[in-house]
């Protein structure tokens, strides 16, 4: 009993020592804003570009082997549409049939936004 009383003093302690040191509270953690995410960071970090290529002609050398071939962000013609919504759902979910994986839950959310955005900016929209 007597070592739980003294253990219980020890950390008390500890916790006053580091608070009284600090002299302020400590901020709370914040999530980095999507806005601040490198889309293009994340396009080589998940390998997007070993498919899609380095500049999205989908040209990418994983992409040569593929039927259909990975999509070429720069033609105008994109099966899924071009809007912000439709890219992080493609992106997120996959393409049945193709070789484009999902990727819910294995790229955070803001990550594939950020992504999203530079998939469109590569593209011209």
């Amino acid at each position: 009993m007597k070592n739980i009383q003294k253990l219980t003093i020890a950390v008390l302690l500890a916790a006053g020592l580091v608070a009284v040191a600090c002299g302020k509270k400590a901020d709370a953690p914040t999530a980095e804003a999507p806005a601040a995410i490198d889309g293009a960071e994340v396009y080589t970090t998940y390998a997007c570009n070993t498919c899609h290529g380095d500049k999205g002609l989908g040209d990418g050398a994983a992409g040569a082997s593929l039927n259909p071939k990975p999509r070429n962000f720069t033609d105008a013609t994109w099966k899924n549409g071009t809007d912000l919504a439709t890219v992080v759902s493609t992106i997120k979910n996959g393409i049945e049939g193709s070789g484009m994986a999902p990727y819910a839950g294995v790229i955070p959310d803001a990550e594939i936004e950020a992504v999203a955005k530079y998939v469109l900016k590569l593209g011209g929209k």
